[in-house]
């Protein structure tokens, strides 16, 4: 350090002082993690988004805070290695690993060169600042990289030969909609798919310590499990701070008694292996809600419409909602098409069905005497679920009736 000029020295100190400030912090992490999740798609999911912040903060800390010292103590945080043994359990390849510290040095150092720029106007100090920053950066990183080298291959190899592989493979092949036979399925998983399933997504606040996150996550999953009167229950790590489960039970809880510090997005109840899919696209799409929205309870059940609008509902989404409000309206035979026909143009007529019968050239008893079938195959007057039905209608009558459509 000695070797600075006085000026070099106090811009450094000041710069290195972000890492006390979280609003400062959190603004270069954003910028160095934006950069890595727009250079390699397969980060651009949101727990692992949240791992990724995590461990770009411990890293901006430990650059920091050896920005003005004479030696150099090179100890990455515990969340630099979560993140390595989240991308192994997730089946990523190393190649991505390394490619996440490439992009984000290349970030950080653009950052770091741009924010110099601007606020020393002395070209020599500038040049001082530079040539000091650089190879104390270059060290931290490359001596973290073959740390984190050794976890993501550890935690992979112990990955691929445990149970817990067989487990997430068979989870994979379900939730890709691979032909998988139930009975292997419910041995590699030692849980039965045949029963309705509800899919639940846990996470834990960053705040609480590590020591405490596994004691939470366990405690949240019973919570859900009993709430949705679960039998068996399968929980599959997703990440160092978070869970997905499956619990076989169909109730629909009023509430969770979940901690305060942890997260939950919820599905709906669905049976078998298909049910076991579609449960966890709702609950994927609930994640998406409360992770744009910050609501640490988000039910499918609750935003199904506005996840449908924004394209988030999973493939599932929309032939789960025509089976559901439809029934044998979506069977594809000719009575059924009218009587969608006359349905939709009643809704659209908001209920008349003098200006129903005019748009379809149908008297208005005709109208009032199909309406009456309609609610008998719906189960319930055609205004009690309107806007479910009639968006169900749109759906059919645009993208026809398809086999996953029917009951």
């Amino acid at each position: 350090m000695a070797r600075l000029t006085p000026p070099a020295r106090e811009w450094l100190a000041e710069f290195a002082r972000a890492a006390e400030n979280e609003q400062a912090l959190d603004a270069m992490v954003g910028e160095v993690d934006d950069a890595i999740v727009a250079a390699l798609p397969e980060m651009d999911e949101p727990l692992l988004r949240t791992e990724l912040d995590a461990s770009t903060r411990a890293h901006w800390r430990g650059v920091l805070g050896n920005a003005t010292r004479e030696t150099i103590t090179i100890r990455p945080g515990e969340e630099t290695h979560d993140l390595a043994r989240t991308m192994a359990r997730r089946g990523l390849e190393l190649r991505v690993l390394l490619a996440v510290y490439r992009v984000g040095q290349s970030a950080a150092w653009r950052l770091f060169t741009t924010t110099a720029a601007a606020e020393i106007s002395d070209a020599e100090v500038r040049s001082e600042v530079l040539l000091h920053f650089w190879p104390r950066t270059t060290q931290w990183l490359d001596a973290s990289i073959e740390q984190m080298i050794g976890t993501f291959v550890a935690e992979r190899e112990q990955w691929q030969r445990g149970a817990l592989a067989r487990q997430a493979a068979t989870v994979d092949a379900v939730l890709a909609g691979q032909d998988v036979d139930p009975a292997e399925a419910t041995a590699a998983l030692n849980y039965p798919v045949a029963p309705g399933h509800t899919a639940y997504t846990l996470w834990v606040d960053e705040a609480v310590a590590d020591a405490d996150v596994q004691r939470l996550l366990e405690r949240a999953a019973a919570a859900v499990h009993r709430a949705v009167h679960g039998e068996h229950r399968l929980a599959q790590r997703i990440g160092a701070r978070s869970l997905r489960c499956w619990s076989t039970g169909s109730a629909v809880p009023d509430g969770l008694d979940l901690p305060p510090t942890v997260r939950c997005a919820l599905g709906t109840a669905h049976p078998g292996i298909d049910g076991f899919r579609r449960s966890h696209e709702e609950s994927a799409a609930a994640l998406m809600v409360a992770r744009r929205t910050g609501r640490p309870f988000v039910a499918y059940r609750d935003v199904e419409i506005a996840c449908l609008a924004h394209g988030i509902a999973g493939p599932d989404g929309p032939s789960t909602l025509v089976e559901r409000e439809l029934g044998a309206l979506a069977d594809d035979t000719a009575a059924a098409a009218r009587l969608r026909e006359t349905a939709l143009a009643y809704l659209s007529a908001g209920g008349d069905a003098r200006a129903a019968g005019a748009a379809l050239v149908l008297h208005p008893n005709t109208v009032r005497y199909r309406i009456r079938q309609v609610e008998q195959v719906l189960g319930h007057p055609i205004d009690e679920r309107r806007v479910y039905v009639e968006l169900a209608l749109h759906s059919v009558r645009a993208f026809g009736v398809s086999p996953a459509a029917r009951p």
